[in-house]
């Protein structure tokens, strides 16, 4: 590669898996939305000012300590919480975003911006800490900077993926979607004593449904003061879902 922004093209392709085809529980709640994610870097602010000032999102709040970061319309979240010390990417591949105009979203980046392609036809920049950021082309009528996938890698893809399914995220191709918003899974390992990840965040109607739901599979799960509840999928990630209402 000759490191010519103008002849990368970003475009997402999902990460193709061996995988055994399960059906979506036909008792799974219903996901109305992918909330937020929440990440812990030891300096939000740094982060804050990357995602917004390189990538293109928006501070939308400050409140209990914490930095949200997103979209003018908060269709996308980001929840940005201090760590207690330096944090490691983990279990966290990339954030993928959707951008109408590739071209002018890597004219808008800094000139110092490590861009590169992690596969023919996928864009890929890394941020403070490890924060992988991918940009896909979307048609135009989308917001800028949308999210449109969370790339994670764990040790066992096909356990996560049943997990997920069963919870109520939708099989879609290579990726499980909550709405239109998409979770990929890669093989590998992705544990750190302190993951930049703290939790993907789901919309639902009823927190105490996914409870039932999670408590029926045998599954962890953790609740909290505010009314949400976080489950613990399987696997030594130890990733977790959070839901909220």
């Amino acid at each position: 590669m000759d490191g010519r922004r103008e002849d990368l093209l970003p475009l997402h392709r999902a990460v193709e898996l061996p995988m055994t085809m399960h059906h979506q529980s036909h008792t799974a709640v219903d996901l109305l939305a992918l909330d937020h994610v929440a990440l812990s870097p030891q300096d939000p602010e740094a982060m804050a000012r990357f995602l917004c000032e390189a990538i293109g999102l928006h501070e939308l709040e400050r409140a209990g300590g914490s930095i949200v970061v997103g979209t003018e319309d908060h269709a996308t979240k980001v929840v940005l919480s201090a760590s207690d010390g330096p944090s490691e990417p983990g279990a966290l591949v990339r954030l993928i975003l959707r951008v109408s105009d590739p071209q002018r979203a890597l004219a808008a980046l800094p000139p110092d911006t490590d861009v590169e392609e992690d596969v023919p036809g996928s864009l890929v920049l890394t941020g403070p800490e490890g924060l992988g950021i991918g940009l896909t082309f979307m048609a135009a009528g989308v917001p800028e900077y949308d999210l449109d996938d969370v790339v994670l890698r764990v040790a066992d893809p096909e356990d996560i993926r049943v997990a997920l399914a069963e919870l109520g995220c939708v099989p879609r191709g290579h990726s499980l979607h909550v709405a239109d918003k998409g979770i990929s899974l890669e093989q590998g390992g992705g544990i750190s004593e302190r993951p930049l990840l703290r939790h993907v965040a789901v919309r639902v109607a009823s927190v105490e449904a996914v409870a039932t739901q999670g408590r029926e599979r045998g599954l962890e799960i953790d609740e909290s003061a505010d009314g949400s509840i976080a489950i613990v999928l399987p696997g030594p990630e130890r990733l977790r879902l959070s839901f909220v209402e």
